[in-house]
């Protein structure tokens, strides 16, 4: 079974498009894919976005294959 962990990355807008920041918080706590997706799925939280210019994207990736 593949391990995977969720990644939390801050983006921000420049006027014209999204970049990433350079900034992210990856969990030390392993789940399967369906577990880590589960998590992930926007459905799960409540957002509060007071900037429009930044932002932050949940993913999951394999633990294997992440280099973070």
């Amino acid at each position: 079974m593949k391990a995977f962990v969720l990644v939390i990355s801050i983006w921000g807008n420049t006027g014209t498009e999204w970049v990433y920041t350079g900034n992210q918080y990856v969990s030390q706590e392993i789940y399967t894919k369906e577990e880590c997706l589960k998590l992930a799925d926007a459905s799960n939280w409540n957002k509060f976005r007071n900037n429009p210019f930044y932002d932050i994207q949940l993913d999951c990736f394999n633990k294997d294959d992440y280099d973070g």
